[in-house]
């Protein structure tokens, strides 16, 4: 009845609606991936931030039980990445080691310079605080 010669355009058409829906869905994974990893390296950063903000106040708890012992020849040296600095004060904070060091700044007065360093779980992310403290 109908004698209609068709030329295949909606198979044409329906494979490029399968391209343009295979390049829409990989572009999302990619940002999932990526948002992922955005999110992976926050937690870490916040990680090593309190490991190093306990360190900090380790080391602040600690000049205010020995200051008299503290100098001020002390100088601190930040280390590489994942490398143990030598001359600052361990500690151990959720199963990382966390680090401080401790400098007497004022002559007249007993000032304080307290550096701490925290890394996440990895040992990648670093964060260094730094506070001046007075003794009570």
């Amino acid at each position: 009845m109908f004698n209609v010669k068709q030329g295949g355009s909606a198979l044409i058409i329906c494979m490029i609606f399968l391209l343009l829906l295979t390049i829409l869905g990989v572009s999302s994974m990619q940002s999932a991936t990526m948002q992922e990893k955005m999110v992976g390296n926050a937690v870490e950063e916040n990680r090593a931030f309190q490991a190093a903000e306990g360190a900090l106040r380790a080391g602040e708890a600690n000049v205010q039980a020995n200051s008299a012992s503290i100098s001020n020849e002390n100088v601190a040296t930040l280390p590489s990445v994942g490398v143990a600095p030598s001359g600052w004060q361990t500690i151990e904070i959720d199963g990382r080691n966390a680090y401080y060091h401790q400098q007497k700044i004022g002559y007249a007065n007993s000032v304080f310079r307290i550096t701490a360093i925290g890394y996440g779980i990895d040992g990648n992310a670093r964060v260094v605080l730094q506070s001046t403290y007075r003794p009570y």
